[in-house]
């Protein structure tokens, strides 16, 4: 008896083992359905995803023509032209003597202030001197001798002619010692304006003012320095007076914004130009005659323009026009905006009408497009 309770009580033990394990696998069994179909789910998320992406972006369109493009907006536009000019100052002298002599003393060096009518260099002038001196001692006799016939004129001794003889010869003296004179001031060399003396081109001792020689000095004023352009007669009346310029030297490495003071009114028949002239007012310490500068005008300025590079322009014979992107919900197509133009130049093109600030203009492409392709925009 106790061993049948014994074989029963084994039974049930094995029995009750038998019921959990499988409960646990029906639990896995379960789980693993809800995470098979939590599986099927995200899947069907993900492709719908997909499909999401892949009508939005338009660069993964197998067909579509990748192109490049810019964002219309308004702003300030000038466009600028360049000329040549050069440094010009109505007070750069060449001083030289106007008697041919011997230079005896330089009284100024190179770099020096002087005025006008300052004494430059003093030249031999002995010759004049002596003949001033020898004049003097003529007028001397000649104004006794006048004296003496006016007073026998007056007591009616003597004739007429000698006393005009007398009175003829000592007026004549004094002329010529006046000239005399003047010729003598003439070997002092001056200064004919006031500036700086930028060269000196003769020594002491040299002969100066013949055939062969050259001037003693340069005397420069900076004060009235300007700058001379030749401009094309193309650009008449788009340059004027008090309109504003930038003005380059390079040779100084020196840029400045100035004003054109003054605009010539006559075309030069040789080279069709009229002169423009520049009145720097800064830097004129280290500005000289005949230095280069580069002048940039503006023959055209809008403060609030549309303009589009020229080489985008297209024409049909009768209207102009250009590519820009027309966009339908995700898709890009290309669309033909036919414009008016205001003002056309070799790189520019000022736009009056056909296009608006957040119009996307095709810039690189444009050559593989037609109307109505679509496109996807890419980056440069």
């Amino acid at each position: 008896m106790k061993n049948i309770i014994v074989s029963l009580s084994i039974i049930a033990l094995f029995a009750a083992c038998g019921g959990k394990t499988q409960n646990k696998l029906e639990l896995k069994r379960a789980e693993l359905d809800s995470l098979q179909s939590e599986m099927t789910n995200l899947k069907a998320a993900i492709a719908s995803v997909q499909e999401d992406i892949k009508e939005l972006d338009t660069s993964a369109r197998a067909n579509a023509i990748a192109v490049m493009a810019t964002e219309i907006t308004k702003g300030a536009f000038r466009n600028p032209f360049q000329v040549q000019g050069l440094i010009e100052s109505d007070q750069n002298v060449m001083v030289s003597p106007e008697v041919p002599a011997k230079i005896t003393r330089i009284l100024v060096k190179e770099g020096q202030r002087v005025i006008k009518g300052q004494v430059i260099a003093t030249l031999d002038g002995s010759t004049a001197s002596s003949q001033i001196a020898e004049l003097e001692g003529a007028l001397s006799l000649a104004k006794i001798n006048y004296e003496k016939q006016k007073r026998l004129w007056k007591q009616n001794i003597g004739s007429e002619m000698q006393y005009l003889q007398a009175k003829n010869q000592y007026e004549n003296l004094q002329n010529s010692i006046t000239t005399a004179r003047t010729q003598l001031g003439k070997y002092s060399l001056r200064s004919p304006i006031s500036g700086t003396v930028d060269e000196l081109m003769a020594n002491e001792g040299e002969l100066v003012g013949g055939m062969t020689s050259g001037p003693v000095a340069r005397v420069v004023n900076l004060k009235d320095i300007k700058i001379k352009a030749n401009v094309s007669e193309k650009y008449l009346g788009k340059i004027k007076k008090g309109q504003t310029v930038d003005v380059e030297f390079p040779s100084l490495g020196i840029k400045m914004t100035e004003k054109i003071s003054s605009v010539s009114n006559v075309i030069d028949v040789n080279n069709r130009t009229f002169v423009v002239y520049v009145k720097p007012s800064k830097n004129l310490s280290k500005l000289r005659p005949n230095l280069l500068s580069m002048i940039t005008a503006y023959d055209f300025e809008d403060s609030d323009a549309i303009s589009v590079p020229t080489k985008l322009v297209r024409t049909d014979g009768e209207k102009y026009f250009v590519y820009t992107i027309a966009t339908n919900g995700s898709k890009k197509t290309v669309e033909k905006r036919f414009i008016e133009i205001e003002q056309q130049f070799p790189s520019e093109t000022v736009v009056k009408s056909g296009l608006a600030p957040g119009d996307l203009l095709i810039t690189e492409g444009v050559n593989s497009v037609i109307v109505g392709d679509e496109i996807k925009i890419v980056k440069e």
